[in-house]
């Protein structure tokens, strides 16, 4: 028998030949993996012949040779790829795997597991590192090296940029990459990528782990003890020698759950009762998306969520903003008017859904309505279950309930859980679903809550800095009504809901400072009617370690500021460098 014709006896030996050709495949897989095929050869070599096996290996090497290619989520993903080889096919499989190994590019184990002092660590490496290699080359080369140089480490951290052209936001960029606090947002960027993939891998629904998968809790619950360990151990210091913590002053603000809990309420309530006086209907709505947007379905994975390439939850969320904006065009272009508030928050598999409660007048309710759901079925319209769980809208009666009632739990399952002793949709307590839906907001950075209409609530914060003594005479009645939280009075004064623009008070901006990364911004100082102005913000402020006692060189890189706007004179300098180059 010629050696280049195979034995096709199903009891043949591989030949020696073979041998080697089966390990150069497997050289560089996961040991396990290696393992694994290597006795499933064995098996297919005594029951089919060792050709057979050899068809066999050729058919599913490519798919472990590309999951030796991650460091992440290997157990999960390859769970996931067996799945479908086994209830699809191996091209299927093939493809899948193929899209996560792209996707995951940039998510080594070293980054997406690096927390706490290690990534901080870990970044400022990076940074300085960054820093050394621009400086030299921006002295030795022109301004398209320096460029290139940039977009090289740009890419290899998952980013993007487009405005190469403009040398002003190429020398910012640079600058901000040589902060360690641009790397860190590089490293937790990339955490929605692995969040997506185990939204595909089955690894979020109510009965595994709701909302957001385990990985994500854990490192969300990481960062959250991080950044608290952060503020406790730096302070604020103003011009009058006062000084707080971070911590302090993030715990008198909106960041404090119970204060952001206690504005959207009283913020809600206002709009309430300028809707009950002007008699106007008032409507709750929940807006979903198409199924194929959903990985799981009835406890099952849902085939059209593959179908659909696997929409992830920004996709999703673009969606529902799509409907709204062109509903919204529709309103604009028949003259609908209506003011509310909206919250965001997911399902069970993450994918998120919209409530909304709108007020509007009687007589535009029904076309109003009409056109919602219209286009909130344009898409997928006929598929089954849309007409009952797509787009569902109650009349709010004020004597069955009012509106602010209605919203209350929905507000408090996004912040905290308080006032709310079971999740319905996960069954598990108000508080843990509240934590978790906190983590899916922050990882995919949406806003939860939006109102619709009103005024700016800017002002209305600005105005509540000041105490009574620095009480504006210019506007009196205005602060007064932001100081006793009367939200309902304030737009009135402001100018209605439908004010806009032309609100009463607007925002009052500094002269255009330059910031830490050499750009030309603008900060808050304080209100303005036309040219009078109300200063709120007193105070200049400068950022340090608590009971720094002062190590000079530190003390003179913090300019007087805002607590938001510290502006360390060497990453300025690096910026103008930078530009220079250009």
């Amino acid at each position: 028998m010629s050696k280049l014709t195979p034995d096709l006896n199903p009891r043949a030996i591989a030949t020696n030949e073979c041998q080697i050709w089966r390990q150069s495949l497997l050289k560089g897989l996961h040991p396990d993996d290696a393992k694994l095929l290597n006795l499933r050869l064995a098996e297919k070599d005594q029951s089919l012949g060792y050709f057979a096996a050899n068809t066999w290996l050729r058919q599913v090497i490519g798919r472990y040779q590309l999951l030796a290619k991650l460091s992440v989520l290997r157990p999960q993903v390859a769970k996931e790829v067996n799945r479908l080889a086994s209830i699809e096919n191996e091209t299927l499989a093939y493809t899948w795997l193929k899209s996560v190994v792209e996707r995951l590019e940039y998510c080594g184990s070293l980054i997406t597991e690096l927390s706490g002092d290690t990534l901080a660590a870990w970044a400022w490496k990076k940074s300085h590192d960054f820093e050394v290699a621009l400086i030299k080359l921006g002295t030795q080369s022109n301004a398209q090296a320096v460029k290139a140089f940039i977009n090289i480490h740009l890419l290899q951290a998952g980013g993007r940029f487009n405005d190469w052209q403009d040398n002003d936001k190429v020398a910012g960029l640079a600058a901000r990459m040589i902060t360690a606090k641009w790397w860190v947002r590089q490293v937790r960027r990339q955490w929605v990528m692995v969040e997506q993939v185990l939204r595909e891998c089955g690894q979020v629904h109510k009965y595994a782990s709701p909302y957001v998968s385990h990985w994500t809790l854990r490192k969300e619950e990481q960062k959250q003890a991080n950044q608290a360990a952060f503020l406790e151990g730096w302070e604020a210091v103003n011009d009058q020698g006062q000084a707080f913590t971070l911590a302090q002053l993030a715990e008198k603000g909106v960041a404090n759950p119970d204060n952001r809990f206690a504005e959207l309420m009283v913020r809600s309530r206002g709009l309430e009762e300028i809707a009950l006086e002007q008699n106007h209907d008032a409507w709750f709505i929940t807006l979903t998306c198409p199924s194929k947007y959903h990985p799981i379905s009835q406890g099952r994975r849902n085939q059209k969520y593959r179908l659909a390439k696997s929409p992830s939850v920004q996709v999703a969320h673009a969606y529902l903003n799509h409907v709204w904006q062109c509903f919204r065009a529709w309103c604009h272009r028949h003259g609908i008017a209506f003011y509310g508030f909206r919250t965001v928050e997911p399902h069970h598999d993450g994918t998120p859904h919209w409530h909304l409660i709108v007020y509007l007048e009687k007589w535009q309710s029904e076309p109003f309505l009409a056109a919602f759901k219209r286009y909130a079925l344009a898409e997928d319209g006929e598929e089954a279950g849309a007409e009952k769980y797509r787009f569902k809208a109650v009349k709010i009666v004020p004597e069955k309930g009012t509106a602010t009632a209605y919203i209350t739990k929905y507000i408090a399952k996004n912040i905290h859980g308080k006032h709310l002793d079971t999740d319905h949709e996960t069954g598990r307590a108000g508080a843990d679903a509240a934590k978790r839906i906190v983590a899916w907001a922050r990882l995919n950075r949406i806003k939860q809550f939006q109102f619709i209409g009103g005024v700016s609530v800017t002002v209305w914060r600005e105005l509540r800095r000041l105490n009574l003594a620095a009480a504006p005479s210019a506007f009196a009645a205005i602060y007064h009504a932001a100081n006793r939280a009367d939200y309902a009075s304030f737009i009135k004064l402001m100018g209605g809901v439908f004010a806009g623009r032309k609100q009463t008070l607007v925002t009052h901006y500094s002269e255009p400072e330059e910031n830490q990364y050499g750009e030309m911004v603008r900060s808050i100082k304080g209100v303005a009617k036309g040219i009078e102005v109300v200063i709120t913000r007193l105070y200049e402020w400068r950022v340090q370690r608590k009971q720094l006692e002062a190590i000079e060189e530190t003390v003179s890189e913090l300019t007087w500021t805002s607590v938001n706007n510290c502006t360390p004179t060497q990453l300025r300098k690096h910026a103008h460098m930078t530009n220079h180059a250009f």
